[in-house]
């Protein structure tokens, strides 16, 4: 069994996200957890540029975030950031994507950040991408390009073991928008095409379009967040993905507080997921499950700063090996 100071810390990092009221300004806010334990959140620093970030992953060391967009049909951002776990003095600049695709997927293992999908915010009816690039997470740089995923557009909900990445949910934006079921599938240190892995349950569980960006995941089993099935649907949904095999997601459980819009982000170690609801606008709400049992989720805690916020990533999750 790996030791805590082989898997990281266990502090995860929630980044960006915009204020509660009119005219919602975006946020550099950082704030952080630590997972192994149960308790709110405290001040981590700024985002060197505020906006509503992606998370792209990270290791034992630094976690990235990519992207993201402010007000205004120019404010989508090609900004990397990075943090390192073992301080609170905020982000650095990383470098740049070589794209600039607003609302991002992103996962990574210990040395690779693939940052995957979003839409173009400029260019109407905003049309979905395909585009992965990625980063080296030791260095500093821009981002190069990785391949394709199967569906352009923006998959909210990612996650990654030590050899894969996974990302579901995708929206395919443009003048007829639709909303999938498929769960992709990509091979982190293989430049190349995501492929299908399999579907999300459907019916009673989670449906089409995913509200929650980022994910959490042990060497074998992927926890899926909060989904609607409608425009206007509040769901609690919880599910899970076995990793090994190709194959749909199952019923895991319930969240505690249940929503239909966005703003929710999830992260973990190999033990723990943990969850910011989308009980508001302002919402601080913290929920928890274990990765390797079933079950509803349990309170955690809560956020320093109460916002919605899309990128949050951890020293220590599934990606590590």
């Amino acid at each position: 069994f790996r030791t805590n100071d082989t898997l990281g810390r266990g502090r995860a990092v929630f980044g960006g996200g915009y204020a509660s009221s009119s005219p919602y300004p975006e946020l550099k806010t950082l704030d952080m957890v630590n997972i192994t334990t149960t308790g709110n959140a405290v001040d981590f620093g700024d985002l060197t540029v505020a906006r509503s970030a992606g998370g792209g992953g990270g290791n034992a060391t630094r976690g990235i975030f990519a992207a993201g967009r402010q007000p205004g049909p120019t404010g989508d951002q090609s900004t990397i950031d990075y943090v390192t776990f073992s301080s609170g003095g905020g982000a650095n600049d990383f470098g740049d994507l070589n794209n600039l695709p607003n609302t991002i997927g992103g996962f990574s293992d210990s040395t690779r950040s693939i940052f995957s999908g979003g839409y173009d915010a400029r260019n109407s009816p905003y049309p979905g991408t395909s585009k992965q690039t990625f980063v080296n997470i030791a260095s500093t740089g821009n981002s190069a390009d990785f391949g394709d995923k199967v569906d352009a557009g923006r998959s909210e909900t990612t996650f990654s073991n030590a050899t894969r990445g996974f990302q579901m949910g995708t929206s395919t934006q443009g003048a007829s928008p639709s909303n999938l079921d498929e769960i992709e599938m990509t091979i982190i240190q293989t430049k190349g095409s995501s492929v299908i892995f399999g579907e999300l349950a459907g019916d009673n569980f989670l449906t089409g379009s995913l509200q929650c960006f980022g994910g959490a995941a042990s060497q074998t089993r992927g926890i899926i967040f909060n989904g609607k099935n409608s425009p206007s649907a509040s769901r609690n949904v919880i599910e899970y993905l076995t990793l090994a095999t190709f194959g749909n997601s199952v019923n895991f459980g319930d969240q505690l507080t249940s929503g239909s819009s966005s703003g929710v982000t999830a992260t973990g170690n190999q033990i723990r997921a943990v969850v910011r609801t989308s009980s508001a606008n302002n919402g601080n709400t913290l929920e928890y499950v274990t990765i390797a049992t079933t079950g509803n989720a349990t309170d955690f805690g809560d956020l320093n700063v109460g916002r919605r916020t899309y990128g949050s990533v951890c020293d220590s999750h599934g990606g590590l090996g």
